[in-house]
């Protein structure tokens, strides 16, 4: 954890690191057992001004529209309040875990290169 951590901080910023942290703390108040993965350009340090900052939401339920919304409502709040760009794919884990997405190329991206939070 503690690598996972250097990273971080490394190539995040400190509004970033808060608006993950609430978003993360939000979204368990809703469901406990949810999952985070990092992923994307600012965490293997090869962003730029226009880069976003990509999370991996994974629900322990079936994700449907009013869910779907409600998160992308908070991340949206959330980059207001701490002005990041927070990027969310939204999932169920037993969704992502399917044979037909273990086959995207995003898949074996963010299980290669991702970090859980």
């Amino acid at each position: 954890m503690k690598s996972k951590i250097k990273v971080i901080e490394k190539y995040f910023t400190k509004s970033e690191i808060d608006a993950l942290g609430g978003l993360i703390v939000d979204i368990k108040k809703s469901w406990p057992k949810a999952k985070f993965k990092l992923f994307g350009s600012k965490l293997r340090g090869t962003a730029d001004e226009e880069s976003d900052l990509d999370i991996l939401i994974l629900l322990p339920c079936e994700v449907t529209e009013k869910i779907r919304q409600r998160i992308i409502h908070k991340v949206f709040d959330i980059n207001l309040t701490f002005e990041t760009n927070i990027s969310s794919l939204i999932m169920a884990e037993k969704e992502w875990g399917s044979a037909i997405f273990s086959l995207l190329p995003i898949h074996e991206c963010i299980e290669k290169e991702g970090v859980s939070l």
